[in-house]
């Protein structure tokens, strides 16, 4: 007779075999388009994303000279009146509008990861290992970068986590925000929203060919922002990208990974295929022990249906590293630059 535990660990799984993937790419009969429109609509309510857009606040704190760049301190307050702070990357040598790339960072620090920062916002000594520090990668490719808090993280965690040491306030936000109906997801996905249009009104920026990446967390933030906002022309998620099933559902994972109903309504490739037929690069580790490499393979079969089905089969790409949960740089650039368009693919 199974024990106890194992009686629960089974109703779960009977649980997740029943959901509906109601809006799965793979259960729909109309055209590709049409389910695009579909579910970005659907995912957009589920999130409680609640974007509409406003005039922005942008604060300039401090700037420093970085030889070949400048490197500013920044504060955008949005819409909904939080204040967002972030590192923006700026190359010397501009002469004309240049793509930005917007880098969510992951689980950590914060802000200061890719920014390459080597101290939290307690003054601390921190490691950058793993090529995370892909904000200063991108300004010395000749982009504008910015570097952002995630909400819950950094300079944007509730006190009381931030005193006690305990590394963000997922938990909390998300627990808050799920017993009124929002996600701590829909809300970075705003903030990203935000930042485009910061991104958009700068002269220097062609607007065209704004990108956004991210590794570990900042991968999810990079797949769902890219997936409802289609001003982002490429992106790049690393070390996420898999399904929901061998990932997030398989082992513990974060608060701000969850949201109600969200496996009725489809899988992670299926998010990853709103960003079609736009470029994506898709970046995971072979060793990588929270997003399973396995499951990494079996999504992007999937995903790549959905490039097939517009007939934008070279616009996606998938690099395995050789070692685990890592940022993996080896390939972003390239494929940024390679597939950098001004082409309107909403």
């Amino acid at each position: 007779m199974p024990g106890v535990n194992e009686s629960l660990r089974r109703r779960f799984e009977e649980i997740l075999d029943g959901a509906e993937l109601r809006m799965s790419f793979h259960n729909y009969d109309g055209t590709v388009q049409h389910w695009q429109e579909e579910l970005r609509a659907d995912l957009y309510d589920l999130l409680a994303v609640d974007y509409e857009g406003g005039p922005l606040e942008v604060e300039l704190v401090s700037s420093r000279d970085m030889g070949d760049h400048i490197r500013e301190y920044i504060r955008m307050t949005v819409p909904d009146g939080v204040v967002l702070p972030a590192y923006k990357f700026v190359p010397k040598a501009l002469v004309e509008p240049v793509g930005a790339v917007l880098c969510p960072h992951g689980h950590g620090p914060g802000k200061v990861i890719p920014a390459g920062i080597e101290q939290d916002v307690k003054g601390r000594p921190v490691e950058i290992k793993g090529e995370r520090d892909y904000a200063v990668q991108a300004v010395k490719q000749g982009y504008i970068s910015i570097a952002p808090d995630l909400r819950g993280f950094g300079e944007l965690m509730l006190d009381d986590d931030l005193e006690n040491d305990l590394g963000c306030s997922c938990q909390q936000l998300s627990q808050r925000a799920l017993m009124v109906g929002r996600t701590v997801l829909g809300m970075r996905v705003y903030d990203s929203m935000c930042w485009v249009d910061y991104l958009r009104s700068l002269d220097e920026v062609n607007g065209d060919n704004i990108m956004i990446t991210g590794q570990s967390g900042g991968g999810t933030a990079t797949l769902f922002s890219a997936a409802l906002d289609t001003r982002f022309a490429q992106a790049a998620p690393s070390c996420y990208f898999c399904t929901f099933r061998a990932s997030i559902l398989a082992m513990r994972h974060c608060d701000c990974n969850y949201a109600p109903g969200m496996l009725d309504l489809c899988e992670m490739y299926d998010v990853a295929g709103l960003i079609a037929p736009r470029p994506m690069l898709i970046i995971a580790g072979k060793d990588d022990l929270i997003f399973p490499i396995e499951g990494v393979y079996e999504a992007y079969e999937k995903l790549q249906a959905v490039y097939d089905a517009f007939g934008a089969k070279a616009n996606l790409e998938l690099y395995v590293g050789e070692e685990g949960h890592c940022y993996y740089a080896a390939r972003v650039w390239g494929f940024l630059a390679e597939h950098g368009t001004t082409v309107d693919y909403s």
